[in-house]
């Protein structure tokens, strides 16, 4: 008995006893020692990079918040910037155009009566015109155009420089509505143009023999393009009608020119001709001569009816004119220079003398368009007394009016893509020379300088 306790009590002690230095390690606990210590350290370095990822996704989330805000405060002031400078949208359909020249000008060999004496004159002139034409679609425009020049002539925009400096006019010399109709109406669009107001003339001319380049008609005209395609050598035949109100008078019958001109274009190898059949009534004219009386601004030379107080009481003549124009042009002549050929005639069936026609023919070489373009042109002009009405004639020939022929010559260069320097001449003589008049031969130089834009 005694020994089996002491047994009980020695087997007791070996179990509670601590193992190698206390007690022996088995290899299976230090692997889970190891174990255990390796999942602390993941543990730990796991927390760590939460808290890593955590505080970049805070960073993160802030700065994307930044960027979008900023992006927004951009787009903010972008819009606000663009609303500041943005303009209407019929500004983007607008175009300004206009010219200036100067000019001097000499005057030699003068008609005069045979017991005045007179000298050579010089003198020098601007011109200035500016213009704003919307388009507020393909179908509809607005023009507007003003002018330098006295506004009591209707074919001269030209102003004296001199008067001690005084101040010069400017004149509303366009004005006009042009509709025409296309896709909205189911038409060809061009086949037809309508103009209404204040105008440039839109018949084809190839020189200012009957109407001046610078007389802008007042009423209504029209122009129809015929082809929608060429047809063989025929490239286009447009008809022009002109309906022009110069005098409106109240209970009595109005100042109206009715008219039209077939304008066709053709081309043969790599020749273009373009001509002009026309015709030109005017009813009531005895209104333009009555109107000299009052406007000393008007030019005249054609006969004149006058009542028993020497009152003038209208033209001997009655104006119904038929017209007839041609012009040629060939492509690189000379010096990779076109050469234009044309021709102009005019005859008043109404006339009250046999002064009823007029012709002009000429050649011009070159057609100044970029810098280092040039031209040079001839022409002789014929115009009868009783041919066309003085007051529209061209201004430049002689001293204006009708009852002149004679020769003009000229030269143009393109100093400047936007700058024309010219130099023309005109030398002229009276058909029939007035009662009581000389009939030198007179020289009208003009040297120009000329900016368009």
């Amino acid at each position: 008995m005694k020994q089996s306790f002491v047994f009980v009590v020695v087997l007791a002690a070996s179990l509670v006893r601590p193992s190698g230095r206390a007690a022996a390690e088995t290899p299976t606990e230090k692997r889970l020692r190891l174990l255990e210590e390796k999942l602390r350290q993941a543990e730990e370095e796991i927390r760590e990079l939460k808290g890593q990822v955590q505080q970049q996704k805070a960073i993160g989330q802030a700065t994307q918040k930044q960027v979008e805000q900023t992006a927004e405060e951009a787009k903010t002031a972008a819009a606000e910037a663009k609303k500041g400078v943005e303009l209407p949208d019929w500004t983007k359909r607008t175009t300004i155009f206009g010219d200036v020249r100067t000019r001097h000008e000499g005057f030699y060999h003068q008609p005069h009566t045979k017991t005045q004496v007179v000298t050579a004159r010089n003198r020098e002139r601007l011109r200035a015109r500016l213009g704003v034409r919307v388009a507020f679609s393909d179908e509809v425009s607005a023009t507007i155009r003003g002018a330098s020049g006295d506004p009591n002539n209707p074919i001269s925009p030209n102003e004296d420089l001199g008067g001690n400096f005084t101040r010069k006019h400017f004149n509303l010399d366009w004005a006009y509505l042009t509709f025409a109709p296309g896709a909205s109406f189911g038409i060809r669009p061009g086949a037809a143009s309508i103009t209404l107001g204040k105008f440039p003339n839109p018949i084809f001319r190839v020189g200012e023999m009957v109407f001046d380049e610078d007389l802008s008609p007042e009423g209504a005209s029209e122009t129809f393009q015929l082809l929608d395609k060429p047809m063989g050598a025929l490239d286009q035949v447009k008809v022009h009608g002109l309906q022009w109100t110069f005098t409106e008078i109240s209970n009595k019958e109005d100042g109206w020119m009715f008219g039209g001109q077939v304008n066709p274009t053709l081309h043969f190898g790599n020749v273009q001709l373009e001509a002009g059949v026309g015709q030109f009534w005017w009813l009531n004219s005895d209104l333009i001569a009555q109107a000299l009386t009052t406007n000393k601004s008007l030019t005249n030379t054609n006969l004149l009816d006058k009542d028993a107080k020497g009152t003038t009481t209208g033209y001997l003549s009655g104006f119904n004119q038929s017209s007839a124009t041609i012009a040629a042009t060939i492509p690189h002549v000379v010096l990779n220079q076109p050469l234009r050929l044309f021709g102009d005639y005019i005859y008043n069936w109404q006339a009250a003398t046999d002064d009823a026609h007029g012709w002009q023919a000429g050649v011009r070489l070159g057609q100044p368009k970029v810098r280092g373009d040039w031209s040079i042109y001839g022409l002789y002009e014929h115009i009868g007394q009783e041919a066309a009405i003085s007051a529209f004639t061209y201004s430049d020939f002689g001293s204006g009016g009708t009852n002149l022929e004679g020769p003009v010559v000229g030269a143009e260069y393109q100093l400047l893509n936007p700058l024309t320097v010219s130099v023309r001449n005109h030398f002229t003589n009276f058909i029939n020379r007035p009662a009581g008049m000389t009939n030198p031969t007179l020289s009208r130089l003009q040297l120009d300088a000329l900016v368009k834009f």
